[in-house]
């Protein structure tokens, strides 16, 4: 099937479920693939299709459907007649009314090159709709992006929404849209009897360890107590009984090709084991939605609510939690064999996840091994995730501490220590409750080493990726006025997190490890566990 003609009927198909049966379409050529589609969906009585000529009385006809309580969908070609809609959408947008504008465009190779009928359509509208989209030509999969619009345009402050999609030559198709019934028929799946909570960061999270919401969350969900939580460091499920040990390998066993269903609340980022599973077009995904949105990478979830999670778990076998209980007992039980007693990541993370002291972590290295070997639960742990970038680590440890009014222990690598050491300039006379500064020094960002650069030449890796810098740390601690300490063992450094107050450095240096034998060392770990737990 040509690529326009299947994201098309996808578009409209995913608009259908979502609650969108009434479309406003006006006449356009690049447009032609949408008004194909619509036409198939309407003969097969799916929707209901009103054709006008004058963008401008069209959207405000589908403006009229959403006053009368039915969100419409104005479908417009390019250029120009995007423009034409404003007036409904301004409309739309300060008297709070659903509408949906499908707007055509050409892909993104036509634009700035001055083809015919060509314009910005969310420069056009940017302004006056709650969301926008941009479906790009040939798109695998529009469902989250077209869910995301709709709920944006529906929701508790309901308005215009803009979804823009370009649309490649040929325009026309090749057959009529014969399944138009079947494929915009309600396709919710039946949570089966093995699910898993995949639980990543959240705005309920991150303020989760002060304000009791942890609970709060257990009682408005109360079958959480019935299925395995995969949670990463900062979810906000870290703490809840059933979250497992190093949930990353646990998904390596057979326990993996078990699961049936997953309900993910927060963001979750940190391995590719969680997203290959959310990807996995034979387990079901429910994507909690919240107010900075949901997860759906892969773009097939199934938006939900968390007043809905109760009776998704609904159907769960008691003895599937129980089963992941005994893997999370071998599984920290293997890693407890198996990284000895020496100062390195995972120790590091095991020593960091048993003290109480709310702790930032940064983006980088530091937060996957706390999620691969940390223990569970563990004390308040924070980290910038929106975006997983590593500046203002330290800065943002610090306003937690301010807001919290006690100490706050923050750990980072040493690119991350660097990208904020502005931050350890105190202002004359500022004081703040205290902050425990952990330098993991692994001499430049050795966590590149496990993506894909990490099996390119040597070379390229240490320029473009390692970026070592040269650093005098103590001497740092001197010019600032703070307390200077590096363990030289993990009891050294155990015995260091057992108080905290004050401003002080706590340096690691873990010395300098080729890319390949760093590599290898976490593959060949890794492996043991894994082995460990699949004899």
């Amino acid at each position: 099937m040509e690529g326009s003609t299947r994201v098309a009927r996808a578009v409209i198909a995913e608009l259908v479920k979502a609650g969108v049966s009434t479309f406003v379409l006006c006449p356009g050529s690049r447009s032609a693939p949408l008004a194909y589609a619509l036409g198939d969906a309407a003969d097969a009585g799916v929707i209901t299709l009103h054709i006008e000529t004058d963008e401008r009385v069209a959207g405000f006809i589908a403006l009229g459907s959403g006053v009368a309580g039915k969100p419409a969908a104005v479908v417009t070609t390019s250029g120009s007649a995007v423009a034409n809609l404003h007036p409904a959408v301004e409309e739309a947008n300060y008297a709070g009314v659903p509408l949906i504008v499908l707007a055509a465009d050409r892909p993104h190779e036509r634009r700035g090159v001055r083809a015919s009928q060509t314009a910005d359509h969310r420069a056009v509208l940017d302004g006056s709709v709650r969301f926008v989209t941009d479906i790009p030509a040939d798109a695998p999969e529009v469902r989250g992006q077209v869910v995301r619009a709709v709920r944006k345009a529906t929701g508790a402050e309901p308005g215009p929404a803009l979804i823009n999609v370009a649309f490649r030559e040929p325009l026309v198709p090749g057959h009529t849209w014969s399944s138009a019934a079947a494929d915009c028929a309600p396709d919710q799946p039946e949570p089966g009897r093995h699910p898993v909570v995949v639980s990543g960061p959240s705005v309920r999270s991150q303020l989760a360890a002060h304000t009791h919401l942890r609970e709060h969350l257990r009682e408005r969900v109360p079958r959480l107590a019935d299925v395995p939580i995969l949670a990463e460091p900062t979810g906000e499920l870290r703490a809840h009984p059933n979250a497992v040990s190093a949930h990353p390998y646990l998904l390596r066993t057979p326990l993996r090709a078990r699961i049936d269903s997953v309900i993910v609340l927060g963001h979750p980022t940190l391995t590719r084991d969680v997203s290959a599973i959310l990807a996995d077009p034979a387990v079901a995904v429910f994507a909690v939605d919240e107010g900075a949105g949901y997860t759906d990478a892969a773009g097939t979830a199934h938006v939900t609510t968390l007043d809905e999670v109760n009776e998704l778990l609904a159907q769960a076998d008691p003895q599937w939690l129980q089963d992941w209980r005994d893997a999370s007992a071998l599984a920290d039980a293997a890693i407890e064999g198996e990284i000895g007693a020496e100062l390195t990541f995972p120790t590091i993370a095991r020593a960091l996840t048993a003290s109480p002291v709310p702790t930032q972590l940064a983006a980088s290295s530091i937060i996957r091994e706390v999620n691969l070997y940390g223990g569970v639960p563990a004390g308040p742990l924070f980290a910038n995730r929106g975006l997983a970038g590593i500046d203002g680590t330290i800065s943002t440890a610090i306003g937690t501490s301010i807001a919290l009014g006690e100490p706050v222990r923050v750990v980072v690598g040493d690119l991350a220590f660097i990208h904020d050491l502005g931050a350890l300039v105190r202002g004359a006379g500022q004081t703040i409750p205290g902050l425990d500064v952990v330098v993991i020094d692994d001499h430049g960002g050795s966590l590149f080493a496990t993506l894909e650069y990490g099996a390119g030449p040597e070379a390229a890796y240490d320029r473009a990726f390692r970026t070592e810098k040269e650093l005098d740390v103590e001497a740092l601690a001197r010019a600032l006025g703070v307390e200077f300490l590096a363990p030289a063992n993990l009891a050294e450094f155990t015995e260091a997190l057992a108080t905290v107050g004050g401003v002080r450095i706590v340096y690691v240096d873990l010395g300098r490890t080729a890319m390949a034998d760093e590599r290898a060392a976490r593959r060949d770990l890794a492996d043991a566990i894994v082995r460990a737990l699949v004899p």
